[in-house]
Order: structure tokens, then C-alpha cells, then sequence
């Protein structure tokens, strides 16, 4: 047994990862404040908010789905053979991809402008395209430190892109360039910069290319086939979970000027404990869960689910008793007024409940996965979309811009729980006092 006056590894990496979590937090409050006091609630931020979706969902990928397949595929093909014969292909697949969406991004602009802002903003567009291969590049370099067992590496290069966002934004303000493109100029800087970065560590650290092996046929390889099926099953749900997300927008825009704002500002807020602690936590499941025999895996994941459940209400009860001094510290400053301010009230605390929802959902998929059960998760989470939308249809026409989020909250707080319900089949989720889960606890002390 470990004296207790050590503190644990586990532990020490609970408090780093949550103290990258806080920092890149407070960068993006500090954006995002900054923002809204330049530009207020307006048709700008409209088009910047929402046109930023687009690559903040290829990074969502990249950081979530695509990693969550990959890490193990990569992890087991370096042990057995000191590198993966089919990552030169994979990586030559994935650049042609960003690629592909740079090039839809300008051909279908007008489209895409028309769906989702008031305003006629080509450039805003066209400076978010470039975000896309850099964004590969780094998902690609997070990932291979993830199998290493580097997550304090991976956790710093997902959040480095907001942090020279907001560095890059505040440089234009005192240099005197501040102007509507420099919302958008702002991140294509922060993701080609981390991009570049992480594509030299890329090249340089795995070699990828050595081999000369058969770029253009990668699928040849049986490992590279595991992976895809892992990867389409982790897929499916995320491109549910983005269309809607994108429908969540298309509602918002015809709610009115400034909705699609305002719920960015009660999205900012009601989501802060994901990044703070949800995210770093499903990371570490995902390690432990590597780490763990069969027999110990669903006490470890018991263990961290439960801790997140509580840490996230905590979380969100304690957001909704502070949040109008909350909001009106962030946000309440130059061109934001008090009436802008009324309306990202509105819209928040449907956000904190869905944060605990989203926080659950994400954290059991990581064991729904692991376990083989991942297309129930699949399955589960894209009724909930659908049952979201539906009751968009018929409720948020009429209700206003909160029930839009609301909607959510009811459909997907009902597919968590259809989730647990469908992932309990092992003794560890009905007893905590089983061998395996006290052999677990032990170890940790």
C-alpha cells in the first residue's frame, strides 16, 4: 500500500489536467468578453459564431470520435511492430479531406451564408476554410501522445489554438487593425499556427513516411480495417450530435438578431465545467480503461461516472445561483448592453442542464465503446437528436429561444438514461462492493 502522504499519480493528473482545463477556460472567457464588448450582440458576431462551427466541429471530431478510434489502433500497432504501416495512408486520406472541405466551404458559400446569418459575410467564411488541415494535422499529433500515455501533452495542444486565438485578437486591437475580419483572421491564426507545430512534431517524432510503404491503398492492412470500423461506429453518432447542432443554429438565427449571440454567451457559461473537468476526467477514463482488465473495467468506469454525475450538478447548481453577477462580469461592458444582457439569462439555464446531460453521455460512451457496446450508444444518442428536433418543431416556434435548447435537454437526458439502462450488464454497475471495484479503490490508496 502507497502512503497516504504521496499523492497519488491518478491524482496528480486529475489536478494538471484540471489546471490546463482552467487556463484555456479563462483565455476563452477572455475572447469572448472582449468580443461582445467591441462588437455587442450584432450581426458580425452572428455570422463569426456561427460560421465557426464548422471547423470547431472538424476539431470536435478529430479531438473526439477519430481519437477515440485511433489511440488504441495506433497504441497496439507501435507496441507490436514499432510503427503502423497504414498511418502514412491514413494521414494522406485525412489531409485530402480537410482539403475537400476547404474547397466546399467557397463553392457552396452562398448556400451556406443564406442557412446561417443574416449577413452577406463571404470573408468571415472564407478565413474559417483554412482552419481545416491544420486541424487534422493536430488531431493527428494529440492522438499519437494519447497512446503514449502523454495526456497532459495532448490536453496542451488541444487548448494552444484558443489561447493564440486570443493572443492574436488582442494584438490586433493594439496595433490598431481591429476590424470585422478580425474575428475570424483570429482563428485561422491560432489553428494554422498549432498546425504547423503539430505537423513537424508529426513528421519528425513518427516518421510516418519512411517506409514508402503503399500510400494510396491503406485499407490493405487488417489493422487499418479494425480501425475504420471503430472509427464509422464513433462517427455516426458525432455527425448526429453535429447536425444537431447545426439545426440548434438554424433555429437560433430565426429567432432573431442577436440569438445566435447570446446563446453563444449562455453556451460559454453553461458549458464551462466541460471543459474545466468533464473533458480531462473522460480522457483519463478512456487511459484507465486501457490499463484495466476485463474484470476491473466496469467498476473503474462506476467510479468515474458517478464522481463526474455529482461534480457536474454541483457544478451547474452553483453557475445558476451566481449567474447574473457572472454574466454581468464577463460580458456587461461596451457595446453589450443590459437588454443583451436579459437575453443570455434567458437562454442559461437550459445550457447548465444540458451540460450535466452532455457530461454523462460523454463520459458512458467511453465505456459503451470499451465495452462492444458502442453501437447502442449510437443508436440511443440518434433517437435523442431526432426526439430533439421534433420537439423543436413543435415547441420552439412558439416558446422562444431558450425551449430551443430546452428541447435538448429533455430528448438527450432521456437517451442517457435509455444509455445506462442498456449498459448494465455486469455485476460492478449494481454492486460497489464487489471484489474487483474494492481491489480497484485499494490500488488507488
Amino acid at each position: 500500500m502507497r502512503r497516504f502522504t504521496r499523492i497519488p499519480n491518478s491524482a496528480l493528473m486529475v489536478v494538471l489536467a484540471l489546471g490546463l482545463g482552467a487556463l484555456f477556460k479563462l483565455s476563452a472567457f477572455g475572447r469572448e468578453a472582449f468580443i461582445t464588448s467591441r462588437f455587442g450582440l450584432s450581426s458580425v458576431t452572428d455570422a463569426y459564431f456561427a460560421l465557426q462551427q464548422f471547423p470547431v466541429t472538424a476539431a470536435t471530431f478529430m479531438f473526439g470520435p477519430f481519437a477515440r478510434a485511433f489511440t488504441p489502433a495506433y497504441a497496439e500497432a507501435y507496441e507490436q511492430e514499432g510503427k503502423a504501416s497504414w498511418l502514412p495512408g491514413l494521414i494522406f486520406y485525412a489531409a485530402l479531406a480537410g482539403l475537400a472541405c476547404t474547397l466546399l466551404s467557397f463553392l457552396l458559400a452562398p448556400q451556406i451564408l443564406a442557412a446561417f446569418t443574416r449577413s452577406g459575410s463571404w470573408p468571415t467564411l472564407a478565413f474559417l476554410a483554412l482552419c481545416y488541415v491544420p486541424i487534422v494535422f493536430t488531431g493527428f499529433r494529440a492522438a499519437t501522445w494519447n497512446s503514449y500515455g502523454q495526456n497532459l501533452s495532448a490536453l496542451t495542444l488541444a487548448g494552444a489554438p484558443y489561447v493564440v486565438m486570443t493572443v492574436a485578437l488582442i494584438g490586433m486591437y493594439l496595433g490598431g487593425t481591429m476590424g470585422n475580419l478580425s474575428l475570424a483572421l483570429s482563428m485561422s491564426i491560432g489553428f494554422a499556427g498549432v498546425g504547423v507545430f503539430s505537423a513537424i512534431g508529426l513528421f519528425a517524432r513518427e516518421q510516418p513516411f519512411r517506409s514508402g510503404g503503399d500510400i494510396l491503398r491503406p485499407w490493405r492492412f487488417e489493422a487499418f480495417r479494425r480501425f475504420t470500423r471503430q472509427l464509422t461506429a464513433s462517427s455516426v453518432e458525432t455527425i448526429g450530435f453535429s447536425i444537431n447542432q447545426f439545426l440548434l443554429l438554424y433555429f437560433m438565427a430565426r429567432a432573431g438578431t442577436g440569438a445566435v449571440s447570446a446563446n453563444n454567451c449562455a453556451t460559454r457559461i453553461g458549458m464551462l465545467g466541460y471543459s474545466l473537468f468533464a473533458q480531462p476526467l473522460v480522457q483519463l477514463l478512456q487511459a484507465r480503461l486501457c490499463r484495466s482488465s476485463e474484470a476491473d473495467r466496469d467498476g473503474v468506469a462506476k467510479r468515474y461516472i458517478s464522481a463526474l454525475a455529482v461534480g457536474a450538478a454541483v457544478f451547474a447548481i452553483s453557475l445558476f445561483v451566481v449567474r447574473r453577477p457572472l454574466v454581468s462580469l464577463i460580458y456587461l461592458r461596451g457595446n453589450f448592453s443590459s437588454s443583451a444582457l436579459e437575453e443570455v439569462l434567458a437562454i442559461l439555464p437550459a445550457w447548465l442542464c444540458y451540460f450535466v446531460v452532455l457530461c454523462l453521455n460523454t463520459i458512458i460512451s467511453q465505456y459503451m465503446f470499451h465495452a462492444g457496446i458502442g453501437y447502442r450508444f449510437t443508436r440511443n444518442m440518434l433517437a435523442g437528436y431526432a426526439g430533439t428536433n421534433i420537439l423543436r418543431v413543435v415547441f420552439a416556434q412558439s416558446m422562444g429561444a431558450p425551449w430551443i435548447v430546452w428541447c435538448g435537454v429533455i430528448a438527450e437526458g432521456a437517451a442517457f438514461l435509455v444509455n445506462v439502462l442498456t449498459s448494465v450488464t455486469r455485476s460492478h454497475w449494481v454492486s460497489s462492493n464487489s471484489p474487483a471495484a474494492v481491489a480497484v479503490a485499494y490500488e488507488e490508496v
